[in-house]
């Protein structure tokens, strides 16, 4: 008797655990046709404010591709021909003269005296009216229709493929990396 009063509490124990699990009937929420409408508007300005400045930052961002990687202030040149042409005595190091921008502007000194990097032109002297012109290299030209983006990597191992932080990349560059990191595995 005993036994069967064990089997039947059990029965019940069984029952009544397993309803823990069963979702409920679900009821209508009466907030499910709200509409939520939120945004991040900074501290000290109203929504307008705030809207006029995103329209005007995208309007003076336009056509930059602000998230390449490198420089996006001037032109440049790859390191490779830059010391091919020093070493050839066609250029040499650049800093910036001290007071250039007063001496500018009272004719002591030219536009294209100041190191490209600096005015936030180009390397060639392209940016500035009236300059002689620098000639391009075989390397140069390499550079600028697009050498520069082998050369370039967000990865945080120096170079190859950018580290897969999500996980969706690929398998194969993975696995390079692996084969190429004493102790990575």
């Amino acid at each position: 008797m005993a036994h069967k009063l064990f089997l039947a509490l059990l029965a019940f124990v069984t029952v009544l655990n397993a309803s823990a699990f069963i979702a409920p009937a679900r009821t209508r929420n009466p907030l499910s046709s709200v509409t939520v409408n939120a945004g991040y508007v900074p501290d000290g300005l109203t929504e307008e404010q705030y809207r006029k400045i995103k329209v005007s930052d995208a309007k003076k961002n336009k056509g930059k591709d602000l998230g390449r990687l490198g420089p996006t202030g001037f032109k440049s040149r790859s390191m490779q021909a830059w010391q091919e042409a020093f070493d050839q005595g066609k250029t040499g190091h650049s800093f910036a003269p001290l007071n250039y921008k007063e001496k500018m502007k009272k004719g002591l000194m030219k536009r294209e005296d100041v190191p490209y990097m600096v005015r936030g032109g180009s390397w060639d002297n392209s940016d500035v009216k009236g300059a002689k012109k620098l000639k391009w290299s075989k390397e140069d030209k390499e550079y600028a229709k697009g050498g520069y983006k082998k050369e370039q990597s967000a990865s945080i191992l120096g170079s190859g493929p950018g580290f897969d932080w999500t996980g969706n990349g690929s398998k194969s560059a993975l696995e390079k990396i692996k084969k190429n990191m004493p102790g990575f595995s």
